[in-house]
């Protein structure tokens, strides 16, 4: 799974599933048309049509998780993304901050 593509077809999926959402009221929640709004969440999760990072930006917001855990390319960087983002902003640098002196001792 190197594909972005398919890495964000992926998690969108099974954030959207986490969330107990369903295609259509996930893309109606982002602001899609419901017409199409099931057609083109399932066509996002199947890798078939690429999101836009507008349309992805959107998304994360309605399953409450940063932009950047749709993309990441392992399942425990996403998991790190995720859990980063809810910790308050002093708790963040402090994290940070233990984390470059972990990786400096490597």
């Amino acid at each position: 799974m190197d594909d972005a593509r398919l890495i964000f077809a992926n998690r969108l999926r099974a954030a959207r599933l986490a969330a107990g959402l369903t295609q259509e009221a996930l893309g109606v929640a982002t602001g899609i048309v419901a017409d199409v709004a099931r057609t083109r969440i399932n066509r996002y999760e199947r890798g078939v049509n690429e999101c836009d990072l507008r349309t992805a930006k959107k998304l994360a917001e309605v399953l409450g998780m940063p932009l950047a855990a749709l993309y990441a390319d392992t399942d425990e960087i996403a998991e790190v993304i995720v859990t980063f983002a809810k910790l308050p902003r002093a708790e963040q640098r402090t994290v940070v901050s233990e984390l470059k002196a972990r990786a400096k001792k490597r």
